[in-house]
């Protein structure tokens, strides 16, 4: 079937008010089908960058980049399947020496139950042309589009999704984010403050003497104030997905398309466990507490790949963990501590694995 339409060309100048014309144009469908998909995808993540409070120093970001693997699977027409798993091999102010810090790990799982899967008509705009010119000092980009967009089927799905997160990083004890009474090191029933703890004079957590091993002397030594975090959390929350899988030919332009295969989801996270791992220093082993923590944290992300051909894919995420409590007397209401942002891209393989919902003939 054909169609007859009208497209626009506006131009985007800098300092340069748009510039608009119009035409028609004939174009028929090759494909408008958004059930035509693979509904599993693997994809392994060849570089992932976290961006975290955790490991942070006091002037600047922390950070842990590495490798990944991800799944996901549409069941049928009622579940949702994912899996996340990300390894890193750049952990700040991580050292394999020093055994109180942790290399960054995170590994997810979870199901997604569908509340509705359905299919709607919406009109999705289609790019003919982009092309960019150049006069003295400005720039032009002038992009050409239907009009109006074109008539697709566009699925759109909503699922409440539960889940399970397993989290591990390097802790920086020397933060302005972490109150410095509320952090105690405690060992052999003697407890020290994280502010005692940087005093030579009142503790040994991180200053110690050591006999010199020439002459009658001694040494002053220092243990690096980090140590290690591991939270197990779980999440509940919603996923909404967006398909759809538009092709048409244009006459004169030939084929253009508007594929989309894509999440975003919104979780809230609880933290059953939230335990910050034991501090060594000169053979003393230091329990380490924090007084005032919160077992909630919260999330949202995107997630997108093609509805059927092999690829890259893109994740990212920003939230706020599970741990140190907010300060009060301050605005903010969480702690930047326990701010993150994530993002990762991978090579994915698509597959049509059974069950597999074609939509109600």
């Amino acid at each position: 079937m054909k169609k007859i339409i009208h497209i626009v060309a506006a131009g985007l100048v800098a300092m340069v008010p748009f510039n608009t014309k119009a035409q028609s144009v004939k174009y028929t469908y090759e494909k408008n089908d958004p059930y035509d998909i693979r509904n599993f995808s693997a994809s392994i993540d060849p570089f992932f960058i976290e961006l975290n409070g955790h490991n942070a120093n006091n002037n600047s970001m922390g950070y842990a980049f590495g490798w990944g693997v991800r799944a996901e699977h549409m069941m049928g027409k009622s579940l949702l399947l994912n899996f996340d798993s990300r390894m890193s091999f750049g952990t700040n102010n991580y050292r394999l020496s020093n055994k109180n810090t942790y290399n960054y790990f995170n590994m997810e799982g979870g199901i997604g139950l569908v509340l509705s899967n359905r299919t709607v008509n919406r009109n999705l705009p289609i790019i003919l042309s982009r092309s960019t010119s150049y006069s003295g000092n400005y720039q032009t980009t002038t992009t050409v589009y239907i009009k109006g967009g074109v008539p697709a089927k566009v699925r759109s799905i909503i699922a409440f999704r539960v889940g399970a997160q397993q989290y591990v990083n390097t802790l920086n004890y020397d933060s302005k984010n972490m109150g410095d009474s509320l952090l105690k090191f405690s060992a052999g029933g003697t407890s020290y403050s994280y502010r005692e703890a940087k005093s030579a004079t009142l503790s040994p957590v991180f200053n110690y003497t050591e006999a010199a091993s020439t002459g009658s002397g001694v040494v002053n030594m220092t243990v690096p104030q980090l140590g290690g975090i591991t939270i197990t959390s779980l999440y509940g929350g919603f996923q909404f997905r967006t398909i759809h899988n538009l092709v048409i030919d244009v006459e004169g332009y030939g084929t253009r398309s508007n594929i989309r295969y894509s999440d975003f989801f919104i979780d809230v996270m609880y933290a059953p466990i939230f335990h910050l791992t034991d501090f060594k220093s000169n053979g003393v082993t230091y329990n380490v507490k924090y007084d005032k923590t919160t077992s909630f944290g919260w999330r949202i992300g995107g997630f997108s790949r093609h509805p059927k051909e092999q690829g890259f894919s893109f994740k990212w995420e920003l939230g706020s963990r599970p741990g140190f409590k907010s300060d009060p007397s301050k605005s903010v209401p969480v702690n930047v501590k326990n701010m993150y942002f994530m993002m990762t891209m991978g090579l994915y393989v698509p597959l049509k694995v059974k069950p597999i919902y074609m939509g109600d003939q």
